[in-house]
Formats: C-alpha cells, structure tokens, sequence
C-alpha cells in the first residue's frame, strides 16, 4: 500500500479551506491573552545604581601622607567590585536587608524567628533580587516586588546595608589596631609614672635638679653643684632612668599619634559606596506589555490551529486510502 502524498499544495488548500477556524482560534487566543494580562496581579521592578569608592583614599597612610605623594585612585578597582558581588550575595547581607525591610509585614510567612519562615523570606528575596555590574564599573541592584514602593525600598536598603557592611569590614580593624595602641598608651602611663616617682625622689635626695638625660639631643646639660658619697653613682643613675623615661615619652606621643590617624580612617563620615542613581517607586509594571502578550497569544494560536487542521487533513487522508 502506497502513502498517500501530502505536499504544499495540499497544505495551502487546507489552510483555505479552514482558515474560519483558524482566524476564530486565533482570536481566541488572543482574548485569553488580554484576559491573562489584566487578571495577572502586576509586578514592579525598582533599581538603584552605585560607584564603589576607593578604600584606600581614606586609609591613615593616604590622609596623612608626608613623605611620598602617590595617586590613589578614587573609584574601586575590580577587586574591590568582586567584594561587593560578593557580599551581596552572601546570606549576612541578605538576612539584615530582609530584617530591615520588615519582610513579615509584606510577605506574611510567619515569625522570623522560626526557621521554616525564614527560609521562605529568604527565598522570596532570592527569587526577586538582583545584582550585576557593568563595564563602567558601577553596579546596580535591583528589586521586584508587587509593590512599588517595597520594591524602592528594597533596593536602597540593599545598598545602605552593602555599604554599612563593606564600610565595617576596613573600620572595623582599624578600630582593632586603635584599641591595640591605646591599650599601649595605658602601659607607657603607668610605667612613665614610676620612672617619673623615682627620679623625682633621686632628685630631692641628692640635690640633682639639672638636665642631664642624653636623649635630649639638643638640650645642654646644666652645672651640677653638689657632692659627696655616692653622688656620681646618682648622676649616673639619674641619667639612665631619665634616657628611658624620655623614651617611653616619645613613645607614647608617637602612639597618640597614630591613635589620632587611625580615629579620622575610620571616622563614619566617610562613605565607601556613592550612590548615583536612587531607587524611585516605578510607575509601570514590569515584564511583557499587553501588546506583546496579545500578539505572543495570537502567534501561538495561529500556529497550533494551523497544525492541528493539517493532521487532521492529512490523517483523513490516510484513513481514505485504507479503506
């Protein structure tokens, strides 16, 4: 038994022959399409735009530079950019954004205390937030939510708690290294004040009141009047516990120095994230327009009428030469 031929010009007549239905499915399909729109609930997409600073300008050796003068570069670099991809992406910065934007208000999926229900906040933010840089070195995050204003507030939360963050992760050892140092000044203190007990009862005792410490460089030494038993070994001594004292001096001025530099690095009115474009509440919603999902919904009705009056075509058809 032969197989009955099906070619294109069988098709094209089939077509015309029940191009009625296939203009009625098309329609149809077309109507579903603008009825999905307009009972689809609308999401909105928010997005906020960012430079990454240069952590380095406001580091102490920058700000209080005095020997070499090298050019900081005030935008980060792409190591500084893959730290914030980074921390965006990591569950710390997650959990502060969902807290601060009280996601059991808008969500309503339970406490977040419990587990179960943080997990669904978490995967709700996951499904709707994004974060991508571009080649201008700046990034964005974005955020979509059914609200416009939540998804505003989302996305300029998101950037105030990555820069919070970024920000605490330099100051945050320079505060380490400030409280190093002046837990050293403590120490000077104390030791300073026994040096200062004991030269100062040498001094009563033997009638020594002169400069005689070598660490004053540019100090000259005094006439030292007085004399007897003992006396030499005191100036000796004097003069030994006065080079320390006039160390440890000098050491605890440098120290409250360095305490000072390391206070304005880590001062909180340097910000280490600029924004450049803030997250408005969007006035449109997001994804296909009514247009686009008319036209999507008529294409695919048209295609599927068309194919299903050529088999149906083709196997009544084939039934016929059975027979």
């Amino acid at each position: 038994m032969d197989t009955p031929s099906f070619d294109l010009i069988d098709v094209i007549r089939t077509i015309q022959k029940q191009k009625r239905f296939i203009i009625i499915i098309t329609v149809a399909a077309m109507v579903v399409g603008g009825l999905f729109y307009a009972v689809k609930k609308k999401k909105y997409k928010a997005e906020a735009t960012f430079f990454v600073n240069n952590p380095l300008y406001g580091d102490r050796n920058t700000l209080f530079r005095s020997n070499e003068t090298r050019y900081v570069d005030y935008f980060g670099g792409d190591d500084d950019l893959d730290k914030i991809t980074a921390l965006g992406n990591s569950d710390t910065v997650k959990d502060r954004i969902i807290r601060n934007c009280d996601f059991d208000k808008i969500y309503k999926f339970g406490d977040m205390a419990n587990d179960t229900a943080h997990a669904m906040y978490m995967a709700a933010f996951n499904k709707n937030f994004n974060l991508k840089r571009s080649e201008y070195k700046d990034i964005t995050v974005s955020y979509i939510a059914y609200d416009p204003k939540t998804a505003a507030g989302v996305a300029n939360m998101s950037v105030q708690v990555l820069e919070e963050l970024y920000r605490h992760y330099y100051t945050s050892m320079k505060e380490g290294m400030e409280a190093s140092i002046h837990n050293k000044v403590t120490q000077l203190d104390s030791s300073i004040n026994v040096l200062t007990d004991s030269l100062a009862g040498m001094r009563d005792r033997y009638g020594i009141y002169s400069i005689i410490s070598p660490a004053r460089q540019n100090v000259m030494s005094g006439d030292m009047k007085g004399g007897g038993k003992g006396y030499g070994k005191a100036i000796e001594e004097i003069q030994n516990i006065e080079s320390v004292k006039d160390q440890l001096v000098t050491d605890r001025a440098h120290y409250i120095s360095v305490i000072n530099e390391f206070s304005a690095a880590s001062n909180s009115s340097m910000t280490y994230l600029k924004m450049i474009s803030r997250a408005v509440p969007p006035t449109s919603p997001t994804g296909a327009s009514l247009f686009m999902i008319v036209l999507v919904g008529g294409c695919l009705g048209m295609f599927f009428s068309i194919l299903y009056v050529l088999m149906i075509a083709y196997y009544r058809r084939l039934n016929a030469v059975v027979r």
